[in-house]
């Protein structure tokens, strides 16, 4: 991912482009991570500011390069931007429980869902700034799959 031309692409300015934003969009390309997972990543590149790293945050969500995602109470953050399973506004999050305490994430992309969801007609005089739609799974019971 080239990411001077994705700020180009935002209409923002290259100068814009932080060493510690740089390293934040390179972390969370093709991850989910908590702010406490994204620091200490940050860490190992020399960023250990926290208060540069919530504004950083800000600003990469307010210029829609990063979105968040809530699970079970925390806040991940993902690329919003430059990924090939959704678009900035358009997030389909599969949450896969593999067992009560542990799951991973999955990013679906069914442009056809958000299409129909456009389509309605309680949205036609709305302008539909995004859709997050986060689906949670669990394995079945082996009973529960038996056909009767």
């Amino acid at each position: 991912m080239d990411i001077r031309n994705l700020f180009i692409e935002k209409t923002l300015d290259s100068s814009r482009l932080t060493k510690a934003r740089y390293y934040m969009i390179k972390i969370l390309e093709n991850h989910h991570l908590t702010f406490k997972e994204l620091q200490k990543e940050l860490l190992k590149f020399g960023f250990n500011n926290v208060t540069t790293l919530y504004n950083n945050i800000d600003f990469l969500l307010e210029n829609k390069i990063i979105t968040e995602l809530f699970i079970d109470g925390q806040t991940y953050y993902d690329l919003a931007l430059d990924n090939p399973n959704h678009e900035a506004d358009s997030h389909i999050h599969v949450i896969h429980y593999t067992d009560t305490d542990n799951y991973y994430i999955e990013e679906v992309s069914e442009h056809k869902i958000f299409e129909l969801i456009r389509e309605r007609p309680r949205f036609q005089n709305l302008d539909i700034e995004s859709i997050k739609i986060t689906i949670t799974t669990k394995k079945k019971n082996k009973d529960e799959t038996k056909k009767y």
